[in-house]
């Protein structure tokens, strides 16, 4: 990928985190962000084919910490701070429509059931030891964990292995009754957000 691209994708980021604050906190339009999830999942998801995404960037940030000999580019350090900025002034709008992992549940979200707070609480506690592994298994330069068993990366690449497939469609199939059941239990960057 040529660098004048990579500044491209962080610029499509910068401008989907503006369009998508100003459509939630200002505009208050779900039209808005519905249109932008379907941007999200087709230029970040099957276009750029889930990477690089803020939430495996989180990985680079782990292993150039603790690798003095790893140089993280400057395109991913973009992606794992913008959206945190963002957060920060505005709230968790990256959620809201520019993740493509979020967004594609989204799409699949129909009748949303409640969960019970203390099975919500049980769950609460994944995406925190999740994040631990996540740092832990990038700071030894093991393995990048989030990138290879992301649900949703082998949809957008066309070409996962059956299980990540199977993964994938039971976290679709359960976003019809729990609504983004990826981002709520399991995702690592949403703790850091």
């Amino acid at each position: 990928r040529s660098e004048f691209m990579e500044y491209f994708d962080v610029f499509a980021l910068l401008v989907a985190m503006s369009l998508v604050t100003w459509l939630v906190l200002k505009k208050r339009s779900r039209r808005g962000v519905f249109w932008l999830s379907l941007f999200s999942i087709a230029y970040f998801g099957f276009y750029r084919e889930g990477c690089v995404c803020s939430v495996g960037s989180l990985q680079n940030i782990a292993l150039a910490l603790f690798n003095p000999g790893y140089k993280i580019p400057l395109t991913a350090l973009a992606f794992f701070l913008i959206p945190l900025v963002y957060a920060l002034f505005f709230g968790r709008t990256f959620c809201a429509g520019v993740c493509p992992l979020g967004a594609i549940q989204d799409i699949f979200a129909w009748k949303p059931l409640q969960l019970k707070p203390w099975i919500q609480k049980m769950l609460g506690l994944i995406p925190f030891i999740y994040l631990g592994l996540a740092v832990l298994y990038a700071a030894t330069a093991t393995d990048f964990v989030i990138c290879r068993y992301d649900p949703f990366v082998g949809f957008y690449r066309l070409d996962a292995e059956f299980s990540m497939i199977l993964l994938g469609g039971l976290f679709l199939l359960t976003s019809i009754f729990i609504a983004r059941p990826y981002c709520r239990y399991f995702c690592p960057y949403g703790v850091l957000l």
